[in-house]
């Protein structure tokens, strides 16, 4: 094949995959959107998490992880991307773009199939450079290394040949197969669970602004300022100051002289 045959088939796939991606996403934060109302978390609080989920080489389908970000949406997270196995790189860039614009935010990574050891090690990468992942979710992984990789990590198999992977916690699906474990809804249950965790061990409460009794609506902005906050119109009235009180003096002694 040659090398412009080579270069045409790189870039259709490309754009394969980003048109693949682009339009779930849209789907996902649609389903957020619709459902989010209904979730018993803030919005603030729910799109602080981002979940980045890695393929592995599954084919994709709509049992996939596609349809894990629908199912997600649904239950209000919008916050979700996915990514090949050759686009690693990807997660970490965007990771450390959406720090720049917003520090307090969480991050939760997923790898299905051979996605998993990518996940882990993007895992270990991160966390040594000082960057925060609160989770690592493995679905039914495949050809990963028995190190952990010092996160929470939830392992979410249907039983088969996936016990020496190291795990905090697991979740046993025996009903489903390698290509249904994704959507499955205990699966689902199970992801969203962890995302809401992590959203409410790092939501602050919401804080209610009371506006300063007789200020105009117009000039509530003032309320932001520390300490008391005068009406408009007015004028601080100068506060007297008290004086040392008042020594008695105290008569001349009287001096003889000599005549």
């Amino acid at each position: 094949m040659s090398e412009r045959m080579w270069l045409s088939c790189g870039l259709l796939a490309t754009a394969l995959a980003l048109a693949g991606c682009t339009i779930p996403c849209h789907k996902g934060y649609e389903k957020a959107l619709e459902n989010g109302v209904q979730c018993d978390l803030p919005t603030p609080c729910r799109n602080r998490v981002h979940l980045f989920m890695v393929h592995g080489l599954t084919p994709s389908t709509n049992t996939g992880l596609n349809a894990l970000r629908l199912r997600l949406g649904e239950n209000g997270f919008a916050k979700v991307g996915i990514g090949e196995l050759y686009l690693a790189w990807w997660v970490k860039s965007e990771i450390e773009c959406i720090r720049q614009n917003d520090p307090d935010a969480r991050f939760v990574l997923l790898g299905y199939d051979y996605g998993a050891g990518v996940a882990l090690s993007l895992a270990r990468d991160l966390t040594a450079k000082g960057t925060a992942v609160d989770a690592v979710v493995l679905l039914d992984p495949k050809g990963c290394t028995p190190e952990p990789c010092g996160v929470h990590t939830l392992l979410i198999t249907n039983g088969m040949g996936t016990d020496r992977v190291p795990h905090s916690a697991r979740v046993v699906v025996p009903d489903a197969t390698h290509f249904t474990l994704p959507a499955h809804p205990t699966t689902v249950t199970a992801v969203a669970d962890l995302l809401r965790n992590v959203a409410e061990r790092h939501c602050e409460p919401e804080v209610e602004e009371v506006p300063v009794p007789g200020t105009p609506p117009e000039w509530d902005f003032l309320t932001d300022r520390a300490g008391p906050t005068r009406s408009i119109g007015t004028q601080a009235a100068a506060r007297p100051v008290a004086k040392p009180p008042a020594v008695a003096a105290t008569p001349p002694v009287p001096v003889a002289t000599k005549r």
